[in-house]
């Protein structure tokens, strides 16, 4: 009987404990949720999707994107799938940059690099230094990353 006993209030204090944990992850996410809604209802629906799936350095460049290429341009990413920001992922970029095309760069890249209305996706070693033609403008928008527009 007395092992009986004890085994009941040792489940009710484990019981109790994880109603606790429960309760405070609840309020602590709500809150965090509550202020992160809050603060990016002046945001247009792309960038608040972007920062609430992938946080605000990937919203912040889709935005820079969204902000330098016109909506009827072709948009060169990378097709390695090592790249920052899930920038190699094509439906993820068509999502964000829509109306624009969206193109990977596979095994016509040169041929791509030299279309004059080509926008070019710049993070780190892509595109190679050797293969950015000279009609294209460098814009930087962070350390690794960027965007390559035809000179006007």
């Amino acid at each position: 009987m007395l092992e009986k006993a004890g085994k009941i209030i040792l489940a009710v204090i484990l019981t109790l404990g994880f109603v606790v944990q429960v309760y405070g992850s609840v309020q602590y996410l709500n809150g965090r949720f509550q202020n992160k809604f809050l603060a990016n209802r002046q945001l247009d629906a792309f960038a608040r999707s972007a920062d609430g799936s992938y946080g605000s350095d990937f919203a912040a460049y889709i935005s820079f994107l969204r902000s330098s290429i016109p909506n009827r341009a072709t948009v060169l990413i990378p097709s390695n799938q090592a790249s920052p920001f899930f920038l190699s992922d094509h439906f993820l970029m068509q999502y964000f940059l829509f109306p624009r095309n969206v193109t990977a760069c596979l095994s016509d890249c040169p041929a791509k690099f030299a279309d004059p209305a080509t926008y070019i996706v710049a993070e780190g070693n892509f595109p190679a230094p050797g293969l950015i033609p000279p009609s294209k403008q460098y814009l930087r928008f962070a350390n690794a990353v960027g965007l390559y527009v035809p000179l006007k």
